[in-house]
Formats: C-alpha cells, structure tokens, sequence
C-alpha cells in the first residue's frame, strides 16, 4: 500500500513540472519596436515636404510599416517609422527565434502614386533588429549613376555652371570645386553654390552689442540652423539666440527654420558670469 502510494505521488509531480516547462514557451511576448527615422531629401538636398510623401518599409517585398513625410517631426528629422520586429518575418511570432539579428528590408518613398528606391537603398541589404533600440537612415531621391552618393542633376547643374566640359565621374563628393573650403558633399547638404566661392556656408561675427555677439549667415529655405558656443573650441554647447527682427520681448529661439533665401543677423544669448571669457560660435544646419 505505501509503495503504491509514493508511486502515485512522483506520477503527480512529474506532470505537473512538464507543464511549467511548456507554458513559458507558449506565452512568449512580442519584442518592443525597432525605430528608423532620418531626413528625406529631394535629387537638389532639399528637404522633402508636400505632395503628401510617404516611407515604406518593405521586408521580403511585403510592406511592414509606413508613415508620412513631416517636416515638423523633429530637427533634422522628417520621417520616422516604428517596425514590429517579430510580425511577418517568421511564421509563428511568439517563438524566441523570431527575432532576427538581420532582417532584409528596403525603404521606398512614395509620391502621389509614383514609388522612388532613394540612392542610400542601392546595395543596402540588411537592417539590424535591435528590440527598443534605433537606427537612423538618410534618404536621398534621384539617380546615382555614378554611385557617389550625390544625385546626378545636382551634378550636372554644377557641372554646366562652371562652364561644362566635366563628366559625372569628374565631380567628387570630397572635391571643392570652387576652392572655398567646403566639399562638393558639404556643399550639397548646406543647399549652398558649389560653383561660388562668395556663397560657401559659413558664418561671421559682425559686432558685439551689451556682451551679446551679434552674428551673420545666409539662410537656405527649407534648411534649419542652430548655434553651439565655446570657450576652449574643445568642449561645445547650444546657445539661444534671437534674430535681428524679432523685438525686444521675444523669447529667445533654438533653432531657425529658414523659409526663404536671404541674408540673416541674430544676436546670440548673453554670457552668464561664469563664460566671461571668449566665446567661439559654431554654425550647424540641419
């Protein structure tokens, strides 16, 4: 009777692990999102905006996330994409296999009802799928031919404004085509003429008002600029500022979106007692 009796109660125990060891597998939960976001620009650098543009991600030709172009998004950001790591890539979604250290993907950007494969997507072949984490990535509308990562109409608008004669190949992203210390790639980026020496980005300092640096740049529409400060050139920070035409009780900005091209002056924020000692400014565009 006793050995019976153990018998029944080691049966008992045995299902009852079996089933814990089971359940946990059943019950494994979705991964947190992976985000992509970057800045999508058109074949001249321009910031995209308008005519309702949308970003695809695409994940074995299948559309896995989508979302609309926003200038409003966030500095230097006009897309951003949240993708859901363990849907649609394996079959069952609950397993711990289903997050993939690489997924084959493709971004597309789409325009009315015309669908654009951006030139940073040309030999692109993979995305790291990190749970909760982010990746940034730069689109770029256009041909590349050449595939030096800047769009051949931009390109041939310089090449025939320094007076033709030059092949694609001829124009490279490291080359300062009109000497003035910016790259063609800066200049592009910046929206500014690599043919002209006198319109290359840069920045001045034009006077000193009440300890407040009074600063001058050309703004570039759709671009947006936001200053850092120094007093070592080591160590930089974003410094508040206000423009020229704003009045005297405006509160001080952090960054210009520019709308227009044109000459800008602003007045940086005043040093506090402990920055008394010079100042170096820096110009960023976004």
């Amino acid at each position: 009777m006793n050995a019976s009796i153990c018998a029944i109660r080691r049966t008992h125990r045995i299902s009852l692990l079996a089933v814990l060891l089971v359940f946990p597998v059943l019950a494994f939960p979705p991964a947190p999102h992976h985000s992509v976001f970057g800045l999508v620009r058109d074949e001249q650098g321009n910031p995209l905006k308008g005519s309702n543009p949308m970003v695809i991600l695409e994940v074995d030709g299948k559309s896995m996330a989508h979302t609309a172009v926003d200038s409003k998004l966030d500095l230097g950001v006009n897309y951003r994409l949240r993708v859901p790591l363990d849907a649609g890539v394996t079959a069952d979604k609950y397993k711990p296999t289903a997050l993939l250290p690489t997924v084959p993907f493709r971004l597309k950007v789409r325009i009315g009802n015309v669908n654009y494969l951006p030139i940073e997507m040309i030999g692109v072949s993979a995305l790291v799928a990190r749970p909760s984490a982010v990746s940034r990535v730069d689109l770029t509308l256009g041909e590349d031919s050449d595939g030096d990562g800047i769009p051949d109409a931009w390109e041939r608008n310089l090449i025939s404004a320094l007076g033709g004669g030059k092949s694609l190949a001829d124009i490279r992203p490291e080359d300062d085509a009109d000497k003035d210390g910016l790259s063609n790639l800066q200049e592009y980026l910046a929206g500014t003429y690599a043919f002209d020496p006198e319109d290359g980005f840069s920045l001045g300092i034009h006077s000193v008002t009440a300890g407040r640096s009074v600063l001058e740049f050309t703004a570039i529409r759709g671009r947006s600029y936001t200053i850092q400060a120094s007093s070592d050139l080591q160590t930089w920070n974003p410094t508040s500022f206000n423009l020229s035409t704003d009045g005297s009780s405006a509160a001080p900005r952090a960054v210009y979106e520019s709308t227009d091209v044109r000459p800008l002056r602003i007045l940086t924020s005043a040093p506090s007692q402990d920055e008394l000692r010079p100042r170096f400014f820096k110009l960023v565009v976004h």
